[in-house]
């Protein structure tokens, strides 16, 4: 790749910047599109700098993919893709440090209880969670500034706790001598249990209320229990009146904690709430291409496609089917190809989609769920209380059966194919924001996987 060339020397480069700041009329957003540097292009993508991480972030966030369209537009098809890197350090000029930029030593880096691989260099980022890929690079870039708390929520293996991860680990790259302290809310809770056994309360104060930087896992975990929340609650206080930045992850949104204390809640929801969607087939491909290229794997692109259909939900799950994969092939001595994926899931696979589950069962437990009969669910009414169960019925049928729309639709009152249609892309569309709506599909979910179900 062609290193430091300006604009000049990539016409195309040019000819695609000026067609995307046409398009946008004020100052502020053409000076972020004119501030990235040309640096090259390798296959089919083209690699921008940018000055600083703030600015990498908020410009893929906002002008990423009419970039990429642009590029593809002027290049016949040639460049797909943008990859925008930030300039070594570029981040001294815009937010002037004393501490040196270095890897911090291992000493450092166990003290704070960070995962090391998880990292933003290997956070595969697509719409699903775009917003808070975003918001985490620049609460690392100005820690204490710009969102404080950061609150980052979304189900289960959903990536979390890698964002969580990567803010830290990236926070110690630029200071190593940063006092980041990341922990789970059940290892704070056994801390303080520990704290009060020994009369040790000061020294458990010193520890958490003296840190630059506290990333606390799974606070819904905090949820009934006083005593934790009453001493996390002045911790909070002391860290963020100090102006310190504190991360939060949850399963769920704030007002969706049960037994939380409402100051405590009030406190979470001051900040920025980010949350992260079950990533698309897209972003589950990228994933699955990413991981294998780490690896040195060879994945067919049927074989990446049929994982990342079956794996939906969950990114742990996909990123495991890929290793359990590569272990069949490994110890067969076979190349990865869709029957040895097929076989090597087949248990997997069973066992999480095919408890029995069927257009009935689904109306049964969806019924059930909202205390309504399927006579009900599957009548002619329109009057919401039955309308939502009904759509939320469809939507699992659809993602749970091999049943086309038009059967679904003949099964529930001899519907049109369209109004299954219709149901299915609603349903879709509140769950992209709707964590009410979340949490009713999961449990229905795990009542319907359920081996006793």
């Amino acid at each position: 790749m062609d290193k430091g060339l300006s604009t000049n020397d990539h016409p195309t480069w040019s000819q695609a910047v000026e067609s995307v700041t046409s398009l946008v009329s004020d100052d502020e957003s053409q000076q972020l599109i004119a501030s990235l540097r040309p640096l090259g292009r390798e296959g089919d993508t083209f690699t921008a700098e940018a000055p600083d991480a703030a600015t990498a972030a908020l410009a893929r966030k906002r002008y990423g993919k009419l970039i990429e369209g642009s590029l593809a537009q002027h290049s016949g098809g040639v460049l797909r893709h943008l990859n925008i890197s930030v300039a070594r350090g570029g981040q001294q000029e815009l937010f002037p440090s004393p501490r040196p930029i270095g890897r911090p030593d291992r000493t450092t880096r166990d003290r704070a209880a960070l995962q090391e691989k998880y990292t933003f260099e290997n956070f595969i980022v697509g719409a699903s969670n775009q917003f808070a890929n975003a918001a985490a690079q620049a609460v690392a870039t100005q820690p204490g500034e710009t969102y404080n708390p950061l609150f980052l929520y979304g189900g289960v293996g959903l990536g979390k706790t890698h964002l969580a991860c990567a803010i830290g680990n990236d926070v110690l790259d630029r200071n190593p001598g940063t006092r980041v302290v990341y922990l789970s809310s059940d290892s704070f809770m056994s801390e303080l249990i520990t704290s009060l056994r020994r009369d040790r309360m000061e020294e458990f104060k010193r520890r958490f209320r003296q840190v630059d930087f506290l990333i606390l896992d799974d606070v819904q975990f905090l949820a009934g229990r006083e005593r934790t929340q009453e001493e996390f609650f002045h911790t909070f206080n002391s860290l963020y009146e100090s102006r310190k930045q504190i991360v939060l992850t949850s399963d769920k949104f704030p007002k969706e904690i049960p037994d939380l204390e409402e100051r405590l809640r009030n406190r979470f929801e001051s900040g920025l709430i980010a949350d992260i969607q079950a990533p698309d087939i897209e972003t589950r491909l990228a994933i699955l291409e990413k991981m294998a290229e780490n690896e040195g794997l060879a994945l067919p692109s049927d074989v990446a496609l049929f994982l990342a259909e079956t794996f939906e939900s969950n990114v742990r799950e996909l990123e495991g089917s890929l290793t359990r994969l590569s272990a069949h092939a490994s110890l067969n001595g076979s190349p990865i190809n869709i029957d040895l994926a097929r076989e090597a899931l087949k248990s997997f696979v069973d066992s999480r989609f095919s408890h029995g589950i069927n257009i009935e069962s689904i109306q049964e437990a969806v019924g059930s769920y909202f205390h309504i009969g399927r006579v009900e669910l599957i009548s002619k009414s329109r009057t919401r209380h039955i309308s939502n169960p009904r759509q939320i019925a469809m939507f699992l049928c659809r993602r749970h059966t091999d049943a086309s729309f038009p059967v679904i639709g003949a099964r529930f009152g001899g519907r049109d194919h369209s109004t299954v249609i219709h149901a299915t892309k609603v349903i879709e569309r509140r769950l992209k924001h709707d964590p009410t709506l979340r949490e009713t599909i999961d449990k229905l979910e795990a009542q319907l996987t359920s081996p006793d179900s």
